[in-house]
């Protein structure tokens, strides 16, 4: 069942760190206190240099322990000081001064991951890791101990008994904690005892369990929510698993990045914050306060998050980066950071397609004012094709065919019999219908590949038409229709009235007689905001709009105006017609 119920409110909240340090950003600084022996770690971030020579360059530490999970039971160590190397469910680093450096078979280090760090000496050490948050799920071993680590608050952490109550595969079950002095203590009172981020516990899990918190966080990408270029929307799904209701509180962070300057070299440009829309009410809002929500138990609830590129677009860097993080939290303690990343795009090169809603027209007997559009009875809708190419030019289309170029392949010369690609497959746009047979179509039709077609029918021109202006602000042009055309809607071949034939079909009539030459005077005022008032995501990105005003001359003694208005989507990205011929 999944359900939204209860007041959304929105509130402001206090940032809170994982462990000592969190820069705000899609990068965070995870600060880890190391004490003389034994630690138990718990990785909360993807370090960017996560070599373990890197990470313990200037760290004095013995050796580092990553636990390797099996799919069946382990043997429980009450002593750390009992691992050794090359045993079966460990995987070990040694510092390159270390007699048995040649056993070392960790390398690196991972977000989500449990380790065991013995410091040497008898000074506390600090190690400070930059890199990108990531929530990976605990994979339980049932029937056996585990070393996990969990993701909650440190301002406020649950204790151990809250924490557990709604699995019963881990509920009253034994945790230990390991010491400095490299014993395995069990901790007598789960009620009393609270968790600590960052940290790493041997927890018994009696019987198969899938827990990785009382407030579940699930979402299609381990790394978080990457919009890239192109996608628009994605789904942050959160479900209750506990036995009681929980407030729950979405906001997004600002960004920054990382201070070291051998990390930031490696990095593309950074344009700043994501911008993101959420989805309530079967309307979208901008996620610009932190969203605040009960969530009952046993109840999922479905986050719709859009991203709002062009309210990121900035003026040359059309290659940025955008990054956040949304942090996930709720009353009880649970605490979730998510990175967030996006490209603003920004290029409006493409086919773009859409509809035009006349909805207003002069009245041109009104001889007081025959110039200002009054409302229409009902809305008329037409389609209308707009066509951008690389330099911003736009064209005026009444009818294009979208075509594929096959991908390109080369025999192999190191792989005799085999094939590679060598330019990928691409889409063409035509306008002049002759070429047609020279590309291949892109849908199955009756066994055959055909092409897409997309017309407008109410325009009656051929070629394409050269609009003025730029798209974002104005687009215009005039379109002037021949009175002998075949596509004026004043003549008709098969009707004696408007044929342009006189009484014995042997001459042609002269304009004016049976059928008119008239001009659409048309212009596209591009609109900030959606005129309907919707307001999509896309909007000023993948979604034009605005106002669709035309002037009609030629059919009346006085001129026609008409206004509605306009919607334009970008349905390709080809900014070539008829591939450059």
């Amino acid at each position: 069942m999944r359900a939204f119920s209860g007041i959304w409110m929105v509130c402001v909240a206090a940032c809170v760190g994982l462990c000592a340090g969190v820069a705000h950003a899609e990068w965070t600084t995870q600060t880890i206190e190391l004490h003389p022996g034994w630690n138990a770690v718990f990785l909360l971030v993807q370090p960017a240099e996560n070599g373990c020579e890197q990470v313990f360059a200037d760290v004095p530490v013995k050796s580092v322990w990553s636990w390797v999970k099996r799919f069946s039971s382990v043997q429980f160590l009450q002593n750390p000081d009992e691992l050794l190397p090359e045993m079966p469910d460990w995987l070990t680093y040694f510092p390159p001064s270390h007699p048995q450096a040649f056993l070392t078979d960790l390398f690196a280090l991972h977000a989500g991951k449990c380790y065991l760090i013995e410091l040497d000496g008898t000074e506390p050490r600090t190690i400070v890791l930059e890199g990108k948050t990531e929530i990976r799920k605990i994979e339980w071993i049932p029937n056996s101990f585990n070393l996990a680590g969990f993701h909650v608050n440190s301002a406020d952490p649950p204790t151990f008994e809250k924490y557990f109550a709604g699995d019963s595969a881990l509920s009253g079950q034994a945790v230990y904690r390991t010491l400095t002095n490299g014993k395995n203590e069990m901790i007598g009172d789960l009620a009393a005892t609270r968790l600590r981020p960052g940290e790493a516990y041997w927890v018994y899990c009696k019987g198969a369990s899938s827990f990785s918190g009382p407030l579940k966080v699930d979402f299609d990408l381990r790394e978080g929510l990457d919009y890239g270029k192109d996608l628009l929307e994605q789904t942050l799904r959160l479900k209750n698993v506990s036995l009681e209701e929980r407030t729950v509180t979405v906001r997004l962070r600002p960004s920054t990045r990382p201070v070291k300057s051998s990390v930031k070299s490696e990095l593309p440009v950074y344009g700043g914050d994501v911008a993101l829309s959420f989805i309530r009410l079967l309307a979208w809002r901008p996620l610009e306060e932190p969203l605040v929500f009960p969530l009952a138990p046993g109840i999922e609830q479905d986050l719709r998050l859009a991203v709002r590129r062009a309210a990121m677009k900035k003026p040359g860097l059309p290659d940025a980066v955008y990054e956040s993080i949304l942090e996930v939290s709720d009353d009880k303690g649970s605490f979730f950071e998510i990175p967030v990343s996006a490209k603003a795009g920004g290029d409006t090169a493409g086919l773009w397609v859409g509809n035009v809603k006349v909805n207003a027209i002069s009245e041109a007997g009104n001889a007081a004012d025959s110039v200002t559009p009054t409302p229409t009875a009902s809305e008329f809708t037409f389609r209308i094709i707009v066509h951008v190419d690389e330099s911003g030019a736009g064209r005026l289309l009444q009818h294009v065919t979208l075509m594929q170029v096959q991908a390109v392949r080369e025999p192999d010369p190191d792989n005799p019999g085999h094939y590679i690609e060598t330019a990928p497959p691409r889409y063409v746009l035509l306008t002049n219908d002759t070429l047609i047979s020279q590309y291949e179509g892109i849908s199955m039709r009756d066994g055959k590949l055909v092409g897409r077609r997309i017309t407008a029918p109410v325009f009656g021109f051929r070629d394409p038409v050269s609009l003025t202006g730029d798209i974002g602000t104005a687009f215009e042009a005039t379109l002037t229709m021949p009175y002998d055309d075949a596509l004026n809607p004043f003549l008709h071949r098969y009707h004696p009235d408007h044929d342009n034939k006189d009484e014995r079909y042997s001459s042609t009539l002269a304009e004016g007689k049976e059928s008119f030459t008239f001009e659409r005077a048309i212009r596209l005022e591009f609109s900030a905001e959606d005129p309907d008032d919707i307001d999509p995501p896309e909007w000023g990105d993948k979604l034009l709009g605005g106002i669709y005003r035309e002037t009609i001359t030629g059919v009346h003694k006085r001129d026609l105006h008409v206004q509605g208005t306009f919607l334009l989507t970008r349905v390709v990205d080809v900014a070539l017609l008829n591939d450059g011929n």
